[in-house]
């Protein structure tokens, strides 16, 4: 088995989107956004996790009882993380002007 290595340095991406690595597990894309930018309600066939490098932001999820959350929402802000079935409709908002990574699984059989 081959074994990639990357090293990326993520105070130097200053794109809105890019996408950072790719395998048959999981990718990982890290996303630039200004206050009230996001994306929009979407699900995955997956899990994800998203981690707030730098600002803030709401996720909100379309499924009510959700632990720890109060009303689906969640504010994240700097060096937190949320995982999550993303199968579940789900939308992402800044706060703040945001630097976020997120790693989406591969699909779900």
């Amino acid at each position: 088995m081959e074994s990639k290595v990357q090293f990326i340095d993520l105070g130097q991406l200053s794109s809105r989107k890019e996408l950072l690595t790719t395998n048959d597990k999981y990718k990982c894309v890290q996303f630039n956004f200004e206050t009230g930018e996001g994306l929009s309600k979407h699900r995955h066939n997956g899990y994800a996790t998203v981690i707030v490098l730098k600002g803030s932001v709401k996720m909100s999820f379309e499924m009510e009882n959700i632990p720890l959350a109060d009303g689906g929402v969640f504010e994240l802000t700097e060096k937190t993380m949320l995982s999550f079935d993303a199968r579940v409709v789900h939308e992402l908002v800044a706060l703040t002007p945001a630097q976020i990574l997120v790693i989406l699984s591969a699909p779900l059989s």
